[in-house]
């Protein structure tokens, strides 16, 4: 019985070492024959290779889409805050001072519609952001008032 147990166990090895062979001899013969024929083909061996490659990249791509795409909307959720915390200010300001605001220039109104695309998102339930842009060039020409105001000498140091 344990000669028949070993025999088995011997055919059983056999078998795997000739199935690694063959397996190694197919991916060579896969490799070296479109070399012999000249065929412009792409190897099979070479494409899943270059496959699996390409699907590791492509979830790494993915992954970091996410992180990107998730840092990406916490940041606008910050500048659309700190807009709506300078427009607050800025009309406290000019309530509490009665100031009242110069128009915008040609080069501040340019610069209002350029920030204004880049920060428009159509899901945003805050103000326009063409109106807290002026808000908030309207808060610079307030503060540099106010600054005049308190000390005009001081100011220009």
């Amino acid at each position: 019985m344990e000669t028949t147990v070993e025999r088995l166990e011997a055919m059983f090895v056999k078998s795997e070492a000739d199935l690694e062979y063959i397996e190694k001899r197919l991916k060579l013969d896969f490799i070296n024959r479109p070399a012999e024929t000249g065929s412009t083909a792409e190897n099979p061996a070479v494409m899943l290779e270059n496959l699996r490659t390409i699907r590791s990249k492509h979830s790494e791509l993915s992954t970091q889409l996410k992180e990107i795409s998730a840092a990406q909307s916490e940041s606008m959720k910050n500048i659309r805050s700190s807009l709506n915390s300078v427009s607050e200010l800025i009309q406290n300001l000019q309530h509490n001072q009665d100031l009242k605001v110069e128009p915008l220039t040609e080069e501040e109104k340019k610069a209002v519609e350029l920030i204004g695309s880049f920060l428009t998102d159509t899901k945003s339930q805050v103000r326009p952001f063409n109106d807290v842009t002026r808000l908030m060039f309207r808060f610079s020409h307030t503060i540099v008032s106010l600054l005049m105001q308190e000390d005009p000498a001081g100011f220009c140091r």
